[in-house]
């Protein structure tokens, strides 16, 4: 059975930062800080079983090869309790204090993160010449709190808690990647592109069958269908404009982002 969570209010304001409190953590770190907090589960499996799944090579950032690995090293700090530990490090960033009790903060935070009646995962990959970009958030939204725990490079998290008040900001700014490279696309995109979704579906197959041969029919099909500029001043784009946006969505613009919620109640 899972484990139950009730969550306190905060007792004040003050509790709650404005401005939100992020904290850079190795993965061996906030398994030791989620253990110091009550034993909490947390989004991210660390279990023997679970060690090469999709998750694991997303959230270390390498190749599938050399994941175990480095997960194996990482997480062997977990019990370590020398200099070199997982234990050792949160005390000596003043995040737990010499009796082995955690920032009440960062546990309320953690609470915050395992049991809130909302949860919301952010799924975020982007294609770029250096290769591919992966993230991934989890978000526990109470009243009065919003925590968030963000998967980094390599094996290094962020765990952040600030006010609801700047929930849409802070979705917003996990979604952020690195900026594609207008100079070298084959269109700069306009502010509003507006084209069928047959059109946007069988450009992506073109590209990722590579039979890019087949744009010029698929532009050429999709005449008097495309606008292109800003809301309320749009023009009807030609078949080269139509060419060159296909080919900037397939070679410069790839990517996903998904965004799942969840109540428990």
């Amino acid at each position: 059975m899972s484990k139950v969570l009730r969550i306190a209010p905060a007792r004040s304001e003050a509790d709650v930062p404005l401005l939100p409190r992020r904290l850079r953590l190795g993965l061996a770190e906030l398994v030791v800080a989620a253990r110091l907090a009550g034993d909490l589960p947390l989004p991210i499996r660390t279990d023997a079983h679970h060690l090469d799944d999709r998750l694991t090579r997303r959230l270390a950032g390498t190749r599938a090869s050399e994941v175990r690995e480095q997960l194996t090293r990482e997480l062997a700090r977990v019990d370590d309790r020398g200099p070199g530990g997982a234990a050792a490090a949160l005390t000596e960033r003043g995040l737990c204090d010499e009796h082995g009790r955690l920032d009440p903060a960062v546990g309320a935070a953690l609470t915050s993160l395992a049991g809130s009646p909302v949860t919301v995962v952010l799924d975020v990959s982007a294609h770029r010449r250096g290769g591919e970009v992966r993230l991934r958030s989890w978000f526990g939204v109470r009243r009065g709190l919003v925590t968030q725990l963000t998967t980094g490079e390599q094996l290094d998290v962020e765990l952040a808690w600030f006010d609801p008040r700047l929930w849409v900001s802070q979705v917003a700014r996990a979604a952020q990647v690195e900026p594609w490279v207008p100079d070298t696309a084959p269109l700069t995109l306009p502010d509003y592109v507006s084209l069928p979704s047959e059109l946007l579906a069988g450009n992506a197959k073109a590209h990722r069958d590579h039979r890019t041969d087949l744009l010029p029919a698929l532009a050429a099909s999709s005449a008097g269908q495309v606008r292109l500029g800003r809301p309320r001043e749009l023009h009807e784009a030609d078949s080269e404009e139509i060419l060159a946006l296909l080919r900037t969505f397939g070679t410069a613009c790839r990517g996903r982002l998904r965004l799942l919620a969840a109540r428990r109640d």
